[in-house]
């Protein structure tokens, strides 16, 4: 009697565990089909045929044709090749730096402007502020003189305000893409986050 028990709650175990990972197998085979049925074709997107489309740092969108800005975060989408986008393509929402939507975006960048008018970044510039020609301004910045191009426009990054360049490009702290502002409304970032302006 005892042999008999001791058989039988071998074989349910192994028919619990096999169920378990057959359960798994078909969960993740599953998750591989819904990944690449939610693929686009991405020479689709690319409709002038110029072998590069925009995309949304963030990730939070399909990648288009059209130069612009990320109608969930409001950050400028990247000029890539549709070669680096196929690679890139889809977003797994639950990697770090993908923002699912742009409520949940708003409240971290709202978090980060709350704790970054806190700290002295008169102690965070560091090796950045020694490099030559450096877009990380410090003591008062006087924004007019920073657009020589004279179109009334600079590029500021929305993290790290006193980044500020009058070309396109990336924040050499965050790595955020520069955003493009109007002289007046860098002027009033830099004030609202605590930095001196001329």
């Amino acid at each position: 009697m005892k042999q008999i028990i001791k058989i039988t709650s071998i074989t349910l175990t192994i028919m619990f565990l096999s169920t378990m990972m057959l359960s798994a197998q078909m969960g993740n085979m599953m998750h591989k089909e819904n990944k690449t049925d939610n693929m686009m074709d991405i020479s689709k997107v690319d409709a002038n045929k110029d072998g590069v489309v925009y995309q949304c740092p963030m990730k939070c969108e399909e990648p288009t044709d059209k130069e612009g800005d990320c109608a969930k975060c409001g950050m400028k989408l990247s000029k890539i090749s549709v070669d680096n986008a196929k690679t890139d393509m889809k977003c797994d929402s639950t990697k770090k730096g993908c923002c699912a939507d742009k409520k949940a975006m708003d409240n971290k960048h709202e978090k980060m402007n709350m704790d970054h008018s806190k700290m002295d970044h008169s102690k965070m510039m560091g090796e950045h502020a020694q490099m030559s020609n450096s877009i990380v301004r410090e003591g008062t910045i006087d924004v007019a003189s920073i657009d020589k191009n004279n179109d009334g426009k600079v590029f500021q990054d929305p993290m790290d305000w006193n980044v500020i360049s009058d070309l396109e490009g990336d924040c050499p702290v965050c790595g955020m893409t520069l955003k493009e502002v109007t002289i007046e409304q860098a002027v009033s970032n830099l004030k609202k986050h605590g930095f001196e302006t001329k």
